[in-house]
């Protein structure tokens, strides 16, 4: 027992010793888990020398709680150990060591507790067998519990380490292989030791182990540094090396090789076999065996690969060969790489090739006054006319290039861009070509900085886009026009509507004031006034006339034309409007081509326009010039128009106008003929607008020069074409007078129209029957037919609308006329009856005169003809006889 005893001394000693010299080498992996390993161990051995050596029970049981101190540690530390020098763990954490340290610290608290519950021991013997006391106990539950804990934890432990071998250098396997074999004995030792009763009266012998145990470890795994940084390191560039790794000793057998290379070489269980079996599904590495050795890199292609292959040769400490080294890089990507780029580099040289032909010319620019250039591209010659040399020899300056009207704004926004540090900026501007020209160029600049931040100069590349901005131009241009055409057939449907309803309030108005007037004798003292309110209200009809003229449904009563003439006719009248201090010049011109046209309304066109003449002259002192001729207008004077319909190029009539007074800016010329715009302190804005819509119908053209200061030239163009006349012009208007009892339908959807139409042909001595809509007509027809001599129809009815009305009105009757009334102009409604015959037509609102006139004509007309030989619309339409316009004045 003496020599136990002594036994465990020396190992407690040397288990301390182990751990000094360990933790000089604190900075390897492992270090401080497995000093404290053998620290523990110390404690354990030393306990367990002071439980044996104990003279009383008092310190036997204490040297009992001691040497379990160093048991419990063992285990935990073993395994914090393995799992750091493995680098299974990178550290261990606070939750870590709490759940390493849980178990062993309970187990001694039970231990330190037993007397209270003997969990741990049931029972202890504390027998003298001579000097010494002899300690024998009879465990307890938690004692078995904590051997199996301990011996899980120590196995888990060898587990981790049996990866680890797995993985590391076959050069350091067998020191890690025969480690784990040691500590594995002993673990069996010591398992033994506490199952077996016949080794029950013998000492444990664990702690004298466990030092030597550690010894062998230090010799073993620490000293040649096996979990120090530089080999783990070095495993771990040669798993994870990207280049394949094959080694092979002088005999030729593989002894090592990468994850690297079995992907590239499709190698399967290399390891030991001869390398010319290895690699001979590849014949040009084959032969690369224990005598050849690569002296120049050698490239191949396998399985859609490029590899190079590299060979060295491998020397142990002495300097003798030991054996043979592959390496294999997949430069698949690196040569892909560089044939791409040099397909780019040709690719880049062919792009050169073209970009100095091309249209872009390349400036570079210093940062310095006036800009001087220190290159530019050969093209500048052809795209500006300007030698190269011009520039980089400083004869010609290019910010005296740039238009003056943009430098100034050129150079603010320069230096606001360095101000701001931008890298590259794009500007618009004028640049002077060589012959005085100046193009728009498009300028995309790039700024070089130097180190310290400040610009060095500038590298721009510019493209002439004149063409562009031209084009450019001309498409806005022609989106205005569009967008002014929509505007103006906008308000064109919205005049032509009210126009229309305005003329059926005023037929209610006037057809009133006209029965009114019969029911007075002629020096009745209220007939005036009601003459005064009809004369008023054909004044408000004129006005519904220019809204319908503006919308191109006025009213025509087409005949040959002579300008000449029509400007002669009204020259007395004109010299009388423009007032005494202005002056009238007429240059007409003779012999005139005719064109067919409406005379009155070109007569309101020479009206309005000189009246808006003599508005504009200052003081009323100034000269008028009208001028009449014949032009040949081309393509870009007929761009111009301002009714932006496509006029074609040719010969036209012309009408010019010019005055010297205050003359128009571009936004008055853009509103000009708009219904309602006018610039005069009293006005109602619908001279130029009616202007338009006589001018639009002819198919003719409005071309204005005007500025403010400069006077006014406006020129109407109308086309030499004729225009369909209307056949009705020459009929005769004989009367005659109604048949007796002869009964007249009146269809009109409005019942203020119905009541006073009604009224006017009950006194013309007419029967009449009143209706309001197609339907009630044809029945209305249908039960009256043999009494129904004429049909007053309106033109625009709700439900069935007005020609389905008339077609089925002739199917019934076709031999009863029909007149047709509306707001509207003949011409319009014979567009909407095209086709089908009518007998006449009466525009609203109208007198009863007028109304005893149509149906007489119409009545007469449908008795001279037969059914066979009925007219169509359009030469049974009559020629009513229009009122002139109560006001056309312009605006």
């Amino acid at each position: 027992m003496t020599l136990f005893l002594l036994g465990l001394l020396i190992s407690g000693s040397a288990a301390i010793v182990l751990a000094l010299v360990i933790l000089q080498h604190r900075e390897a992996n492992g270090a401080l888990p497995f000093a404290l390993v053998m620290i523990a161990s110390a404690i354990w051995a030393w306990g367990y020398a002071l439980q044996i050596s104990a003279v009383s029970p008092e310190l036997a049981l204490l040297a009992v709680r001691i040497r379990y101190i160093g048991l419990l540690a063992v285990p935990a530390c073993w395994l914090w150990f393995t799992l750091i020098s493995t680098e299974t763990i990178a550290r261990l954490t606070k939750k870590q060591a709490a759940m390493l340290a849980f178990f062993p610290v309970l187990t001694f608290v039970v231990n330190v507790t037993n007397d209270w519950h003997q969990l741990f021991y049931r029972r202890i013997n504390v027998m003298p067998p001579g000097s010494s006391l002899v300690v024998t106990f009879e465990y307890g539950p938690w004692y078995w519990l904590n051997v199996g804990y301990s011996y899980l934890v120590v196995l888990i432990g060898l587990w981790v380490l049996i990866r680890f071998w797995g993985r590391a250098l076959r050069l350091h396997r067998m020191p890690i292989a025969m480690t784990v074999g040691g500590l594995f004995f002993m673990t069996v030792i010591g398992l033994i030791f506490y199952i077996s009763r016949q080794f029950a009266s013998i000492f444990d012998i664990t702690p004298l182990l466990l030092p030597v145990h550690g010894i062998w470890l230090y010799l073993a795994l620490f000293r040649p540094r096996l979990f120090d940084a530089r080999p783990v390191a070095y495993t771990h560039l040669f798993e994870q090396l990207n280049d394949g790794v094959l080694v092979f000793n002088m005999q030729g057998r593989v002894i090592d090789c990468n994850p690297a290379a079995y992907r590239l070489l499709g190698l399967t269980n290399p390891v030991g076999r001869p390398v010319q079996l290895v690699l001979q599904h590849i014949p040009q590495l084959a032969q690369t065996g224990s005598s050849v050795l690569l002296e120049e890199p050698l490239r191949l292609e396998y399985n859609e690969q490029v590899l190079d292959v590299r060979s060295t040769i491998l020397r142990d400490r002495r300097g003798q060969q030991s054996g043979y080294m592959l390496v294999v890089r997949d430069v698949s990507e690196q040569w892909r790489t560089q044939r791409a780029l040099a397909e780019s580099e040709a690719m880049l040289r062919e792009e050169r090739r073209l970009f100095i032909g091309g249209p872009t010319v390349v400036f570079r620019w210093e940062v310095r006054h006036d800009w001087p250039v220190s290159y530019v591209s050969p093209n500048v010659q052809e795209q500006f006319g300007y030698a190269p040399e011009d520039f980089t020899a400083h004869r010609l300056s290019y910010p005296s290039l740039i238009h003056p009207e943009d430098y100034v704004r050129i150079n603010r926004e320069i230096v606001h861009y360095l101000h701001h540090k931008t890298t590259w900026f794009r500007q618009e501007y004028r640049l002077m070509r060589a012959d005085g020209e100046y193009r728009w160029v498009d300028d995309y600049t790039s700024v070089v900085y130097n180190d310290q931040g400040k610009p060095v100069y500038f590298l721009g590349y510019i493209l002439d886009v004149t063409n562009q901005k031209r084009a450019e131009a001309e498409r806005l241009e022609m989106e205005r026009q569009f967008q002014h055409t929509q505007k103006l057939e906008s308000l064109g449907v919205l005049a032509s509507g009210v126009a229309h309803d305005f003329n059926n309030l005023l037929m209610a108005i006037l057809g009133n004031l006209d029965l009114a007037i019969l029911t007075l004798s002629r020096n009745d003292p209220a007939a005036q006034p009601i003459r005064n309110a009809m004369l008023a209200t054909r004044y408000a009809a004129g006005l519904t006339r220019q809204l319908l003229a503006y919308a191109g449904k006025g009213n025509y009563q087409i005949s040959d034309v002579n300008l000449t003439e029509i400007v002669q006719g009204m020259a007395a009248m004109l010299r009388v409007s423009v007032g005494k201090q202005a002056r009238l010049e007429l240059r007409l011109a003779p012999d005139l081509p005719v064109f067919q046209a409406d005379p009155s309304h070109i007569q309101q066109i020479v009206l309005n326009l000189i009246l808006n003449a003599a508005e504009s002259l200052s003081s009323g002192e100034g000269t008028i010039t009208v001028r009449t001729d014949v032009r040949d207008c081309d393509e870009a004077f007929l761009k111009r128009n301002r009714i932006n319909n496509q006029a074609p190029p040719g010969r036209y009539l012309l009408l010019e106008v010019a005055d010297t007074g205050c003359g128009m800016d571009e936004r008055t010329q853009r509103r000009m003929f708009d219904p309602f715009f006018t610039t005069k302190a009293v006005g109602r804005g619908l001279g130029m607008s009616a202007i338009l819509g006589i001018v639009r119908r002819h198919h003719g053209a409005i071309i204005v020069d005007s500025a403010p200061g400069c006077g006014t030239t406006i020129t109407v163009l109308f086309p030499p074409s004729p225009i369909e006349r209307d056949s009705n012009a020459d009929r005769d208007q004989e009367s005659l007078p109604p048949a007796p009892s002869t009964t007249v339908l009146v269809v009109d959807d409005e019942a203020d129209v119905r009541d006073v139409t009604a009224r006017l042909l009950t006194h013309l001595g007419f029967r009449v029957v009143v209706v309001a809509d197609g339907a009630s007509a044809l029945q209305a027809l249908q039960e009256q037919s043999s009494e129904i001599a004429c049909v007053l129809l309106d033109a625009n009815l709700a439900g069935m609308d007005a020609p389905t009305t008339l077609r089925e009105l002739r199917a019934l009757a076709p031999h009863i006329p029909v007149v047709v009334s509306s707001g509207y102009s003949q011409h319009e409604v014979l567009q909407r009856f095209a086709g089908q015959t009518i007998e006449g037509f009466i525009q609203k609102p109208y007198q009863m005169s007028e109304l005893y006139g149509v149906l007489q004509h119409a009545l007469r007309q449908f008795l001279t003809v037969t059914v066979a030989d009925q007219p169509s619309a359009a030469d049974a339409a009559p020629a009513t006889q229009e009122t002139p316009d109560a006001d056309s004045s312009p605006d």
